[in-house]
């Protein structure tokens, strides 16, 4: 079940088994400035309803060409910052 307020956006695998990263979607999710962090573990990636296309992948067309994928470990990305909280929070990656 998905904590209240919350939005799943993908899991990653800090302690070697999955955990879901949930966003907070209280607020407007895309009005803070994006966050470049580095992936600290893969992070599948999903696709919630209703959300554009993250701030790195904008202008590649279609809907939500971006995902679902999965996004090595080691990789330097630029996404919400609801998403960066959220994975630096469960361990998942670093600020950059």
């Amino acid at each position: 079940m998905t904590p209240a307020g919350l939005t799943l956006v993908g899991t990653a695998a800090p302690a070697g088994a999955a955990t879901p990263i949930y966003a907070d979607a209280q607020n407007p999710p895309f009005t803070a400035a994006p966050i470049r962090v580095q992936l600290t573990e893969d992070f599948a990636q999903i696709c919630p309803p209703g959300w554009p296309s993250p701030p790195s992948e904008t202008g590649t067309g279609g809907t939500n060409p971006w995902c679902p994928r999965t996004i090595p470990s080691g990789s330097v990305i630029t996404t919400f910052a609801c998403i960066a909280t959220a994975l630096i929070a469960a361990g998942a990656a670093t600020a950059d």
